[in-house]
C-alpha cells in the first residue's frame, strides 16, 4: 500500500462517485482527476515513472481508458497535471502562507511543515523532487518555478533582515539547495521519517551564517575548454565520452544506444559487450565522472595542510575541472537528475569526498552531527553550481571558488577564518612580533622564570617579586620588555587592587570560557602554542637536553572515545594540570625558604584533540 495525498493505493477505486443524475460532468471529471493524481504517486512509488503505464493508472485508480484519454492526451500529461496539483498544494502553500514578524521564527515554521508534509507522503514528494526530472522538462518546469520562488523569496527576507543584509545573494540559492538536496538525500535512503529532525539541524545551521568580514572576490579567468572526445583510450572509455557529448545536445530520455555507438564510432555489438544497457552506461558514466573528480579534487585538497586552505584549493579544482569539460558538468549537474533514483544516488557516492572533507574540518562540537551539516553544505553549493550552470554555462563556474569556500567554512570555523580562506589568506600565521618576543624571552633566564609566574595566573609586580628571587626593579624591566614585545599583557586588577596584573598571552583558560571565544580566535592561539611546542622541542634535541633525564615523558596515547569519554579525558587532564601547578608552587615556596635560585627550565605539556574522521 502506497499513501497518496489523495488517499491511499488501495482505497482509489472506493472513491468514485456512485452512478445517477445530480453529477455535473466537471464534477465527475474532477473526482477522475484527483483518483488518477493518486494512481500516478503509488505507481510510479512502486515502478518509477518509465515503467509506470496508463494501464496501470487505470487498474489503481478505477477510472476507464476511455475516460483517461477523455482527460488527458498521454501518461506524460497526467504526470506533469500531478506534478502541478502536488506543488500547489504543498511547496506553494508553504511559500505563500502567512509571514510571521519575527523571520528566524517564519522561516523555522515553514521549513517544519515542509518537512512534516514530506515525511507524511513521502511517495508524493519522491514524485517531485526525484521523478518530476525524468518525466521532463515540462514536469521538471514545475519544480523549478516553486524553487525559483522559494530563492526569490529568501533573498528578499534576507536583503530586508538587519542581520543579514550583507550576505552574499548567492545564500539564497544556497540555502534552498541545501534544504531540497537533504530531503532528496532522506528520500533516496528511505529514511522520510527522519525530515523532520533533519529540517530542525538545516534551519540551525542556516540561521548560523554571519556576513562575510570583507567582500568577496570573485573574478575568476574561465579554464581552456579540452576536447572530451578526443581523450578516450579504450572503448569503453570512448563510449562513455560520447555518451556524455550526446547527453549535453539532447535529453537522457531520447538518447539510445546505436546512437552512442555510432557517435564512439564502433559497433552497437561492441557497445553491449561493455554496457549491458543505457542505464548501466548512465551509472558507469556517473561513476567515472566522480573518480575523475576525486582524483582532481583531493590532490588539490592533501596539498595544503590546513583544511580551510586545502578546501578553498579543492572548489578552484573541482570547478577549474566542469569549467574545462563542459559534457562532464552537464552530465553531474543535469543530466543525473534525468537517469533518476539510480543515477542520483550514484552521483551521491561519487561527491562523497567533499562530504569527508567538510567533516575533516568541523570542529568538535557543532549544532548539528558534521556528516549532517557537511551532506546539507555540499547540497547547498552543488545547487547553487547547478543554477550557475544553467544560467551562464560551463564559463560561469570559475567564479565559484571564492563563495563556496565561505559558504562551506563559515558555520564551521567561524565568519573571520572564511572570509580569509575564501580570500586566499592564510588565518593562523603567527606573528613575527610574538616569535621574536618569545625568542628574547628564553635567552634570559630571569625572564624564563619571570614568565613561569605569570603563566600561571595573572599577578601583579609586588607577586611575582615574592616569588621570585629578584628585585622589584629587574621584575618590572623584565615585564616592561615583555610586554612591549606582546609576549605580557597587562590586565585591569580588582577594585580593590591597587596594582596592575599582568599574564602572558596563553595564560591558563577555564574550559568555560575557552568555549565563549570564538572558533577563529581559538585557533589562532593554539597556532601559536603549537609553534611555541614545535621550537622547544626541536631545539631540546638538538641541544641534546630532550632525553638527557630518564625521567622525561613522552607519550602518544591514541584512543577512540565518546562524548562521555572525551569529558572523563578532559577532567582528568584538568586535575593533571592543577598538580603541575602545586608541584610549581612548592618549588616556589622551597626557594623563597631558602633562597635558592638554582634550578633550571622545563616543560610539561599537555595535549588532547580530537583527529580528522577517516573514511
Amino acid at each position: 500500500m502506497v499513501v497518496t495525498p489523495w488517499g491511499s493505493s488501495e482505497s482509489l477505486r472506493e472513491g468514485m462517485l456512485p452512478p445517477g443524475p445530480g453529477r455535473t460532468p466537471e464534477t465527475v471529471a474532477e473526482n477522475q482527476r484527483r483518483r488518477l493524481f493518486g494512481a500516478m504517486v503509488a505507481s510510479v512509488a512502486e515502478r518509477g515513472y518509465w515503467n509506470t503505464r496508463v494501464a496501470d493508472l487505470v487498474e489503481l485508480s478505477g477510472v476507464s481508458l476511455r475516460s483517461f484519454y477523455d482527460l488527458f492526451p498521454d501518461k506524460q500529461a497526467c504526470f506533469v497535471a500531478t506534478t502541478s496539483a502536488l506543488a500547489a498544494t504543498t511547496i506553494e502553500a508553504v511559500l505563500s502562507g502567512p509571514s510571521l514578524e519575527d523571520w528566524e521564527e517564519d522561516s523555522g515554521r515553514r521549513l517544519a511543515t515542509l518537512a512534516a508534509m514530506v515525511a507524511a507522503q513521502p511517495a508524493a514528494a519522491r514524485l517531485c523532487l526525484i521523478e518530476s526530472y525524468v518525466a521532463g522538462p515540462e514536469a521538471a518546469a514545475v519544480i523549478e518555478e516553486a524553487t525559483e520562488r522559494a530563492e526569490s523569496l529568501v533573498r528578499e527576507r534576507l536583503a530586508s533582515s538587519e542581520r543579514w543584509a550583507e550576505l552574499p545573494a548567492e545564500m539564497g540559492t544556497v540555502a534552498v539547495a541545501a534544504i531540497v538536496e537533504a530531503f532528496r538525500s532522506r528520500l533516496l535512503k528511505g529514511q522520510a521519517q527522519r525530515l523532520p529532525e533533519v529540517a530542525e539541524e538545516i534551519g540551525a545551521l542556516l540561521l548560523s551564517y554571519e556576513p562575510p568580514a570583507q567582500p568577496l572576490r570573485s573574478a575568476a579567468r574561465p579554464p581552456e575548454v579540452r576536447p572530451e572526445e578526443r581523450e578516450a583510450s579504450d572503448h569503453a572509455e570512448r563510449a562513455l565520452r560520447a555518451f556524455e557529448a550526446l547527453l549535453t545536445e539532447q535529453r537522457y530520455a531520447g538518447t539510445t544506444m546505436e546512437q552512442v555507438a555510432k557517435r564512439a564510432k564502433m559497433s552497437v555489438r561492441t557497445l553491449y559487450a561493455n554496457f549491458s544497457d543505457r542505464e548501466d552506461l548512465m551509472l558507469a558514466a556517473v561513476d567515472s565522472a566522480g573518480t575523475l573528480t576525486a582524483a582532481t579534487v583531493l590532490p588539490a585538497y592533501r596539498r595544503h595542510p590546513d583544511s580551510a586552505e586545502g578546501i578553498r584549493a579543492a572548489f578552484g579544482a573541482l570547478f577549474a575541472l566542469l569549467g574545462s569539460r563542459p559534457n562532464l558538468a552537464h552530465l553531474l549537474l543535469i543530466a543525473a537528475f534525468e537517469g533518476g533514483a539510480p543515477a542520483l544516488e550514484r552521483r551521491r557516492e561519487a561527491l562523497q569526498p567533499f562530504e569527508a572533507m567538510l567533516t575533516g574540518a568541523a570542529p568538535h562540537r557543532l549544532a548539528a552531527p558534521p556528516k549532517a551539516i557537511a551532506e546539507a553544505i555540499l547540497g547547498g553549493v552543488i545547487g547553487l553550481a547547478r543554477r550557475r550552470f544553467v544560467a551562464g554555462g560551463p564559463a560561469a563556474l570559475a567564479s565559484l571558488g571564492p563563495i563556496c569556500t565561505f559558504i562551506a567554512l563559515a558555520p564551521l570555523l567561524g565568519t573571520e577564518q572564511a572570509t580569509a580562506a575564501a580570500q586566499g589568506k592564510s588565518y593562523r600565521r603567527v606573528p613575527s612580533s610574538l616569535v621574536e618576543a618569545r625568542r628574547i624571552a628564553v635567552l634570559n633566564p630571569q625572564t624564563e622564570r619571570t614568565l613561569t609566574v605569570v603563566s600561571h595566573r595573572a599577578a601583579t609586580i609586588a607577586e611575582i617579586a615574592e616569588q621570585l628571587p629578584y628585585s622589584r626593579d629587574e621584575i618590572e624591566k623584565q615585564i616592561s620588555s615583555l610586554t612591549e614585545g606582546g609576549f605580557v599583557e597587562a590586565v585591569q586588577g580588582g577594585p580593590e587592587q591597587e596594582d596592575q596584573l599582568y599574564k602572558t598571552r596563553w595564560a591558563v583558560v577555564e574550559t568555560e570560557e575557552w568555549g565563549d571565544r570564538g572558533v577563529g580566535e581559538r585557533e589562532q592561539i593554539s597556532a601559536e602554542i603549537g609553534w611555541a611546542v614545535k621550537e622547544e622541542v626541536e631545539e631540546a634535541f638538538a641541544a641534546g637536553t630532550f632525553d638527557a633525564r630518564p625521567e622525561r615523558h613522552l607519550v602518544r596515547l591514541p584512543m577512540w572515545l565518546d562524548e562521555e569519554g572525551w569529558q572523563e579525558l578532559s577532567a582528568a587532564l584538568d586535575e593533571s594540570l592543577e598538580a603541575c601547578l602545586e608541584v610549581q608552587r612548592r618549588v616556589q615556596e622551597r626557594q623563597k625558604r631558602t633562597g635558592s635560585a638554582t634550578g633550571f627550565p622545563a616543560r610539561v605539556l599537555l595535549v588532547s584533540f580530537e583527529v580528522p574522521g577517516r573514511t
